[in-house]
């Protein structure tokens, strides 16, 4: 994993417990963990959705609005880079 894509996943982490109020230990989720397994919801995956385009300054292409790109911050984090570079 490079350093950008390290600073993508912790910047995703903060706005997943943020926007999901999760309360789990410092450095959690992981990257892989199932956030639909921790209780994210569709309008909850909305508001970290809008979220996370505000604080990138990006806005997600149409096919990677899927429950797959928000399974967890790995696949969340990829989708953001996939835009960056």
């Amino acid at each position: 994993m490079t350093i950008a894509q390290q600073t993508t996943v912790a910047a995703v982490r903060t706005l997943v417990v943020q926007h999901l109020n999760l309360a789990l230990p410092e450095g959690r989720p992981a990257e892989d963990d199932d956030l639909w397994k921790l209780g994210m919801t569709s309008l909850s995956c909305l508001g970290l959705m809008l979220a996370i385009e505000d604080e990138f300054d990006i806005e997600l292409a149409q096919d990677a609005l899927k429950e797959a790109t928000f399974q967890n911050l790995a696949t969340i984090s990829a989708a953001v880079d996939a835009v960056l570079n």
